[in-house]
C-alpha cells in the first residue's frame, strides 16, 4: 500500500477485503476511519467524543473497533 508524506493511506488505498469495503481486522486508527468514511481525522474524533463511535486507548494511540465502524456506517446509511 503506497502512503503519502505523513505516511497516512489514501481513501483510494485502503483494499477492500469484504463486502463492506473494510480490511479484516479488528482495531483501526483514527486516521484509517478518516480515510474509510471520507472525512477529516478531527471529525472521527469528535464522533468518538460525542458516542458515535466506540474507541479505546492502546498504550496512547486511539483505536476504533471494526464493530463500532460498522455499526457507524450503517446508522449513517438509514438516514
Amino acid at each position: 500500500m503506497a502512503k503519502n508524506r505523513a505516511n497516512k493511506p489514501q481513501v483510494d488505498e485502503i483494499e477492500p477485503e469484504n463486502d463492506h469495503g473494510l480490511p479484516k481486522k479488528a482495531l483501526f486508527r483514527v486516521d484509517e476511519v478518516a480515510c474509510y468514511f471520507g472525512v477529516t481525522e478531527r471529525c472521527v474524533r469528535l464522533w468518538i467524543e460525542h458516542g458515535h463511535l466506540r474507541a479505546e486507548k492502546i498504550v496512547g494511540s486511539v483505536r476504533v473497533s471494526r464493530e463500532s465502524i460498522l455499526h457507524c456506517r450503517f446508522k449513517i446509511s438509514e438516514n
